[in-house]
């Protein structure tokens, strides 16, 4: 049974990619893994018997494959690590709806909602956007 790795990622409610995106990405992944397997598989059923493959060169070749698919779990956790990272900044905007904030530009207002965008948590604040990275200083409001 096949699992699907980038499930997390989709069913979070702040991912901001397509799911044709994240399944191209899974599929191509797969692809190159699958082909390079079957190349490897057809290169030695293929081999002279009487000139086989050398051993560093098949070494290697598993050692390159070890690689790609190294690299390959290491971009799936980033995506989940990332889909996370909105999740949780998107928590803790939340909780400053209706608190008096102040920016790292100076603008100062109080929260009056979150929203959730591809390039991060922004907070409305004086009919403007602010990113809710640049919070310098959370107060409730007078």
């Amino acid at each position: 049974m096949a699992i699907d790795s980038t499930a997390p990622i989709m069913n979070n409610p702040l991912y901001t990619g397509s799911t044709t995106e994240a399944s191209a990405a899974q599929k191509n992944s797969a692809l190159l893994k699958d082909d390079f397997l079957k190349l490897l598989v057809t290169q030695l059923k293929n081999q002279d018997p009487l000139d086989p493959m050398d051993n560093s060169e098949f070494v290697s070749q598993l050692a390159t494959f070890s690689s790609l698919e190294q690299i390959s779990n290491m971009s799936k956790s980033m995506e989940t690590f990332i889909a996370n990272q909105n999740y949780q900044n998107a928590t803790m905007a939340a909780s400053v709806i209706g608190k008096e904030i102040t920016s790292v530009t100076g603008e100062t207002g109080v929260v009056k909602s979150i929203s959730i965008e591809a390039d991060g948590v922004f907070l409305e604040v004086n009919e403007s956007k602010i990113p809710f990275a640049a919070i310098q200083s959370i107060k409730n409001p007078a």
